[in-house]
């Protein structure tokens, strides 16, 4: 049915000139490469520069969707200098609300720090973060994300006051009001509000309120369908999977805020619902390595939040076997503390360890040792599939034609790519 659409949508865009004809050229392109195999890309290329001829020769400089067509037709052409031009031109002509030349610059030269990464090469990063988005709301201030951008330097930085960050905050959600129109804030809206509250120890009312309405926000979203044209049975399923987690991590964040609050009540009802998401989340995780580290990571969270609440109930060795469950899973996660930050989980259980009798060379004996063991891994790690490889027989970009009969015995790499 893609072919058959392509092959009709491509006669009649050829004799379009207007502005919506050329936008649908990325929707032809899009058919094209998807139903057509990586041997006849080059064609495809080919035939997507002669597109581009027609389009450049239009010259409708006052039109976006003409900058549009041109940046993603010099890129699936490999033209990358010529869709770096048509970008900027459309950023300089029509700049939309959440675009800047120069935000987009910075973020091409600054690379987002990775959780192993120095404390100091962190702290600069978001420093220079938060320079820099308070200089770009002057130009958009009512631009969603860069407020979110400005709430993710402020969670990783240690020295910025709170009453700013509730103003950021408060100033965030206004404007994603406002801009969300009739369909309201998203989970991921509420979500963020939620970790930097979480992460930052402030107003544990509010951190209920947010990760409530994120949740029920999220049931809605659950239910809109999955945009489909480059679905597959694996997307289908991590789709699933990662919803199935984003519940248990907004119970996380509620629970937390019960807890802050020494609602232990409440706290209590929410690690019964969590112990029934995880076991929703267990049963989603597969043979997928990547997924059985998050199913790790959440059942540490869960533990954690335990052993917090049978503290508060003063059932100690309840507590420091809660966390020792915790530490224990996280372990297994291979997840390691973010450096430069508090690592709350292993302080509560050092604390509770230490009033308990437990000596310093117990807990290095116990916990230090693999502890430093997993730091020193490094954070790149190879995922094994455990599973035969399907026969096929495929052509190259040269044309000639491969199968798992060539290929038997052989140590294989295979590069997969897309072009969009």
């Amino acid at each position: 049915m893609a072919r058959q659409g392509a092959e009709k949508l491509r006669p009649l865009l050829q004799t379009r000139t207007d502005p919506q004809g050329i936008a649908a050229y990325s929707t032809l392109w899009a058919l094209e490469f998807k139903v057509r195999p990586p041997a006849e890309y080059d064609s495809l290329r080919q035939q997507v520069a002669a597109d581009l001829k027609r389009i450049r020769a239009l010259t409708l400089e006052d039109k976006r969707q003409w900058y549009e067509a041109l940046e993603e037709g010099y890129k699936l052409a490999n033209d990358q200098k010529q869709s770096d031009w048509a970008k900027d031109e459309r950023l300089r002509r029509f700049p939309r609300p959440w675009e800047l030349a120069e935000m987009d610059k910075w973020q091409k030269d600054h690379k987002y720090p990775s959780p192993e990464d120095p404390p100091e090469k962190k702290r600069a990063y978001y420093s220079d973060l938060l320079l820099q988005t308070g200089a770009w709301l002057k130009e958009r201030p009512n631009t969603t994300f860069i407020w979110w951008e400005r709430l993710d330097a402020m969670e990783h930085l240690d020295d910025v006051p709170a009453s700013e960050i509730k103003a950021a905050i408060d100033k965030a959600l206004e404007v994603a009001q406002r801009n969300a129109g009739p369909r309201g804030l998203t989970s991921y809206d509420y979500g963020n509000v939620a970790e930097v509250l979480a992460k930052k120890g402030l107003e544990p009312a509010r951190l209920v309120e947010m990760s409530q309405k994120g949740l029920e926000r999220l049931e809605i979203e659950s239910k809109e369908p999955v945009y489909d044209l480059y679905a597959t049975k694996d997307s289908v399923e991590d789709n699933r999977f990662w919803r199935a987690s984003q519940r248990i991590q907004g119970l996380v964040f509620e629970t937390d805020g019960y807890v802050r609050l020494k609602e232990t009540d409440k706290a209590q009802a929410n690690l019964a619902k969590l112990d029934e998401r995880l076991r929703e989340l267990t049963s989603l995780t597969g043979d997928k390595a990547s997924r059985k580290k998050v199913c790790c990571s959440r059942e540490s969270a869960y533990w954690g939040l335990t052993g917090r609440v049978a503290e508060l109930q003063n059932r100690k060795l309840d507590a420091m076997a809660y966390y020792e469950s915790a530490l224990l899973a996280r372990l297994q996660a291979e997840e390691k503390p973010e450096t430069g930050q508090k690592d709350e989980l292993a302080e509560n259980a050092r604390n509770l360890w230490n009033d308990l009798g437990g000596t310093e060379e117990g807990w290095k004996t116990w916990y230090g040792r693999r502890a430093d063991a997993l730091a020193a891994v490094a954070a790149l790690t190879w995922e094994d599939a455990n599973q035969p490889l399907p026969s096929f027989e495929l052509a190259d970009l040269h044309g000639k034609t491969w199968s798992t009969a060539n290929l038997k015995g052989k140590v294989t790499f295979l590069n997969f790519w897309a072009s969009w």
